[in-house]
């Protein structure tokens, strides 16, 4: 029997939604354990994969329990090669594990914003199918990082460079959102106040008109990814 994917989950509003299930639809199990208030393991002998999902906390708040024992296990999953599969903040996590910095983003991408391969893209298992026009994806944090050097830079973006990263073989870092369904998309809405006033009615509006559009797209593609990272486990 298969071990099963360890998922961990900063906050309630941030679930792995259509990660999780694309894990379900590959005859795979999956465990969340919700970071903040369930202890966070110290090694992974039980478990596949390791799954680390985003919150409104940063990597560099190393003085919260939870985010130092996250940092803590990337560092380990990064000396056993363990498989990774990190989204936003996780992807910053991994990056700071990895000896990269979190820092302020240049722009705060709220929405659906452009992502492209890199030249390095062409023969990885996750990102080599991409289209060389890309596609768009679900954006929204505040923070970005620098790209460890030991790390392969996937895709990128024309106002945030650094979206997409491989360490070994099956260790992944994104920045943006594959996860998102469109029930998610009007939650984060509803619930991000600050994230909404930032953006204002009309660009709320373009956004969720974009929804039919790019979601489809974006869903599609995750299902792609966690397919290939799973085949690597």
């Amino acid at each position: 029997m298969k071990q099963p994917i360890l998922i961990l989950q900063q906050v309630e509003q941030e679930p792995p939604a259509m990660i999780q299930q694309a894990i379900a639809d590959a005859g795979w199990h999956s465990q969340i354990i919700m970071t903040q208030t369930e202890p966070v393991p110290q090694s992974l002998s039980s478990y596949a994969g390791l799954i680390v999902m985003g919150g409104h906390m940063s990597a560099n708040d190393i003085h919260l329990d939870f985010i130092d024992r996250q940092i803590k296990l990337l560092k380990w999953c990064i000396r056993d090669a363990f498989p990774v599969f990190a989204i936003c903040l996780g992807s910053q996590l991994l990056a700071k594990a990895a000896g990269g910095e979190v820092i302020p983003s240049p722009v705060r991408e709220l929405g659906w914003y452009p992502l492209h391969p890199t030249f390095f893209a062409i023969d990885d298992p996750l990102y080599g199918e991409m289209l060389d026009t890309g596609l768009q994806v679900f954006q929204w944090h505040g923070e970005t990082f620098t790209l460890p050097e030991t790390a392969t830079l996937l895709a990128t973006s024309p106002e945030v460079l650094h979206q997409a990263f491989r360490l070994k073989a099956r260790q992944y870092g994104m920045q943006f959102h594959a996860e998102m369904t469109e029930p998610l998309i009007r939650e984060w809405i509803h619930h991000g106040t600050s994230e909404s006033a930032y953006l204002g009615e009309p660009k709320v509006t373009a956004l969720l008109d974009e929804i039919p559009k790019s979601l489809p797209v974006a869903r599609e593609y995750c299902r792609r990814m966690v397919n290939a990272w799973l085949k690597l486990l």
